[in-house]
């Protein structure tokens, strides 16, 4: 079985970024790039361990993306920690539960009102300047994806 090289410096740079947070590193989700996540299970709780190879991810953007909407108050995963040059993070774990299996009559007001709330908050706080254009040119891109990263890869179409 061949080595995962990445992860072994990930578990290495917890270890001397946060040697009080030592566990065992699961893989936790998935998406369409070259990041991967774990969760990091601790004897206090859990958080998450973001691999972000510097030379096919550009992670500068997410750390200002999220401090900015932390400083507005919104709910988003709290970077921990972070090594850009190594393309590391550690975030806060906000877990595994899909909100729509959290909803029922009995809070489904408030939920829904707390996301509204959010929506609010975002469409009136994010500087134009910090986030690129959502022109057609990007909107390319990001169809692309669907090509790129389901049917060729997943589906191998």
């Amino acid at each position: 079985m061949p080595t995962d090289s990445r992860l072994q410096q990930l578990q290495q740079w917890i270890s001397e970024v946060k040697p009080e947070q030592q566990g065992t590193l699961q893989p936790a989700s998935s998406d369409a790039s070259f990041r991967r996540y774990f969760r990091l299970q601790t004897g206090s709780g859990s958080l998450i361990a973001m691999d972000a190879p510097p030379e096919k991810e550009h992670s500068q953007p997410f750390v200002e993306i999220a401090q900015l909407l932390e400083s507005e108050g919104l709910h988003v995963p709290h970077i921990e920690a972070h090594d850009l040059k190594q393309g590391f993070m550690l975030l806060s774990d906000l877990g595994s539960e899909p909100y729509l299996n959290k909803l029922d009559e009995s809070n489904v007001d408030r939920l829904y009102g707390d996301a509204m709330e959010a929506l609010q908050v975002l469409q009136i706080c994010t500087p134009h300047e910090t986030l690129p254009a959502y022109d057609a040119p990007l909107l390319h891109r990001e169809m692309q994806l669907f090509v790129d990263w389901f049917l060729e890869k997943r589906v191998g179409a």
